[in-house]
């Protein structure tokens, strides 16, 4: 099983497995205790992970951009 989880200093999404206390963000190399963060999501497998927060930064993305 795999969480996607909020890093706590840059607040992008991160992919951890569940069983994983800690996990470093690869975007800010902070150190995240996965136990105080918030999870977003959970899939079976990391693929499905991966997939799922592509579409979800798509989905931020989407809803940041300025409308003309």
């Amino acid at each position: 099983m795999y969480s996607i989880i909020i890093c706590y200093n840059c607040g992008r999404l991160v992919l951890a497995k569940k069983d994983q206390k800690t996990r470093q963000c690869p975007h800010c190399e902070a150190r995240i205790n996965t136990d105080r963060t918030k999870i977003v999501a959970s899939t079976k497998t990391a693929h499905e992970a991966s997939k799922l927060i592509r579409a979800l930064k798509q989905r931020r993305e989407a809803s940041e951009s300025p409308r003309l």
